[in-house]
């Protein structure tokens, strides 16, 4: 079967999925396998809230419950790599993604668990307003807790878009950016190594779980284009090509003067968001 290769087609596929979820026919007990069995998941919006969507259905145009059960080429490396075209990004491990697929999983009467076939860990693409809707429930779970604060819980929320007391230790600590030097610190980006969502609160606000980077670095960085290395030497994707690596200004020649408390962010980033050799 052919590969999608833009959103639209993933919504035709998505749409029968959610046909199939509220269905009172076999195929509901075909897709609640489906969910079950994935390792990798497209995370989507519905009325009801978060809903996980399995790459290797909605990776082929015009997927249908039925089709997909005749489809003996289906392979999930290949509808990966097509959904990583279309949304920019590989999937990662993504503990409240995790948590958010385990709640799914109930909400559908399938037993939760953390692995996929073959035991391997679950993977997701973390799309834009799916991790806003998270983020979201993070800040109210920040706002709610009783052994935090008010001053607590407004650096921890701060933090989040890096402002407040991250940023201000941030620039302290670096002066310029982290990488390229440049001192126009009104537009350096305040940028969480282990990102906000995946961090603890004592890690949202650990100045050393950040660096302070160019507006273009600090996105190739949050996508997971270019990491760092254990001694602050520049990683850059083979997904990068040679002319947007220059318009970008992201020289391979680039690094970071590092603290060994800044390794343990680093190595998290390198594993569960950088676009090398080891995804």
């Amino acid at each position: 079967m052919e590969l999608v290769v833009n959103e639209e087609q993933v919504a035709e596929n998505l749409a029968e999925l959610e046909r199939a979820r509220v269905s009172a026919d076999g195929d509901r007990r075909i897709y609640q396998d489906l969910i079950k069995k994935g390792t990798c998941y497209l995370p989507y919006l519905t009325d009801a809230g978060i809903a996980f969507a399995p790459s290797r259905f909605i990776g082929y145009v015009g997927n249908t419950i039925r089709i997909h059960g005749f489809n003996r080429e289906k392979h999930g490396s290949e509808t990966n790599h097509a959904l990583n075209k279309i949304y920019g990004s590989c999937p990662v491990q993504n503990e409240s993604l995790q948590l958010a697929f385990e709640n799914f999983c109930v909400s559908i009467g399938v037993a939760p668990s953390r692995k996929g076939s073959f035991g391997v860990t679950r993977k997701y693409w973390a799309t834009d307003d799916v991790a806003e809707v998270i983020a979201e429930g993070q800040e109210q779970q920040v706002m709610s807790d009783a052994m935090l604060t008010e001053t607590q819980k407004t650096q921890i929320i701060l933090a989040r878009v890096g402002q407040g007391a991250f940023r201000k230790s941030l620039i302290k600590h670096w002066g310029a950016c982290s990488a390229t030097g440049c001192s126009q610190i009104d537009i350096l980006k305040a940028s969480h190594i282990k990102p906000w969502s995946q961090s603890s609160n004592a890690e949202r606000l650990d100045f050393y779980n950040g660096l302070l980077l160019s507006p273009s670095l600090d996105a190739l960085f949050d996508k997971g284009y270019v990491s760092f290395d254990d001694v602050g030497k520049i990683l850059i994707s083979h997904y990068i090509s040679d002319r947007d690596r220059q318009i970008l200004n992201c020289s391979p020649e680039l690094s970071v003067s590092l603290s060994t408390q800044h390794l343990k962010y680093l190595a998290w980033h390198r594993e569960h968001l950088y676009w090398g050799e080891v995804n």
